[in-house]
């Protein structure tokens, strides 16, 4: 599976080399914004890495794939078996979908089913959604999820309300901008984290 390695990044600017990062797909072809369920729209920081750089488009297309024709669990257990190699840079953490999101039920199930087996094996799982449309509650249980909207109410299941805001309110939790010095979206449940719009 060099292919799954090759497609998997570990850290980046705003994220530790121990968080590893795997996309349900492309921003550009991101379904939330096509259903009016993401807040960012045109503010969108994932589309704009993919019309800078020519290579990033592709890659997250390719990551789609894998989701696609790449049983779950094998992925997981292909995972912790690269994470066991890396000695610099075990996964302690799995950050799903900093771009794109979830096309469809089956591919929620899909990360679920990989957040289930690395939860297993003490890999904290999260990330982000603006598919409040689609079933989060198995997800919700192996994985910590940030979302975008209040609608069908999975803040109260858990989920938190990750919110662009103009400027922050001191009577809500704030994102640092730096996933290297703050955890709140790995450890909070059930909060609105508000994030300054950029």
């Amino acid at each position: 599976m060099s292919i799954v390695k090759a497609l998997v990044s570990k850290g980046n600017k705003k994220l530790p080399k121990k968080t590893w990062i795997f996309n349900s797909g492309a921003a550009t072809d991101c379904p939330s914004r096509k259903l009016g369920l993401c807040q960012a729209g045109s503010l969108c920081y994932a589309m704009k890495a993919e019309k800078m750089y020519p290579k990033v488009l592709p890659y997250r297309r390719k990551q789609f794939q894998i989701t696609q024709t790449v049983d779950p669990k094998a992925f997981a257990l292909h995972l912790l078996a690269e994470s066991k190699r890396s000695t610099k840079n075990p996964m302690r953490a799995f950050r799903f979908n900093e771009s794109g999101d979830f096309v469809n039920q089956a591919q929620l199930d899909w990360f679920t089913a990989v957040c289930r087996v690395l939860k297993s094996k003490r890999v904290s799982c999260y990330g982000y959604t603006a598919r409040t449309d689609l079933d989060l509650s198995r997800l919700l249980k192996v994985a910590t999820v940030q979302v975008s909207n209040d609608l069908h109410g999975w803040i109260e299941q858990g989920a938190n309300r990750f919110k662009m805001v103009d400027e922050p309110s001191p009577l809500h939790l704030e994102c640092a901008g730096d996933c290297r010095i703050c955890k709140l979206c790995q450890t909070q449940k059930g909060k609105i984290i508000q994030v300054e719009q950029h």
